[in-house]
């Protein structure tokens, strides 16, 4: 089942988002993250798997005879660390679902000091704990989120500093 929500308390400024225009796939809503599954995909308190949209964190191993890609370990760790017991609103654009039949969703969240939304599917990026997702052309943040790209680029941040696949392409350059 799922919940629709119109309008969300407690969210500054979300109605703000230019995601949730008429093109959106689904209204935004509020969830509680579970549990990590890696850096860019979690599961909410139904059971449903979202990936953060436009965001691609390294893999991890997820048995033995599988070895984990470069920074896919940390960026799991940080996304466990930050996500897990988070409530979250999940926005989204004009695709819903991948491939594997989780949702893509933008995960935002409010910083409790200063009421700012928080987007973390920028957050991840711009930390180095994943690259922008270039696989999709119709991202309506993708400008965001190859700029906090481009910042975690210039400072070295996270897999930019130590893995040896650290060039970027950009979908608008």
């Amino acid at each position: 089942m799922v919940l629709l929500v119109a309008g969300i308390p407690g969210c500054v400024g979300i109605d703000a988002v230019p995601i949730l225009g008429a093109d959106a796939c689904e209204a935004s809503r509020e969830a509680e993250v579970t549990s990590v599954r890696d850096g860019d995909t979690f599961e909410v308190e139904d059971g449903e798997a979202v990936r953060m949209l436009g965001v691609n964190s390294p893999e991890i191993a997820h048995d033995s005879t599988e070895v984990s890609e470069c920074f896919g370990d940390e960026a799991a760790a940080w996304a466990t660390e930050r996500l897990t017991e988070l409530t979250v609103t999940l926005s989204f654009d004009t695709t819903c679902e991948d491939t594997y039949g989780r949702t893509l969703a933008y995960a935002w969240t409010t910083d409790e000091e200063t009421l700012e939304e928080i987007l973390l599917n920028e957050e991840i990026v711009e930390l180095g704990y994943a690259r922008v997702y270039e696989d999709f052309d119709d991202i309506r943040l993708a400008d965001r989120l190859y700029a906090a790209q481009d910042r975690a680029q210039a400072t070295n941040a996270g897999l930019w500093a130590v893995c040896e696949d650290r060039k970027s392409t950009r979908l608008n350059s």
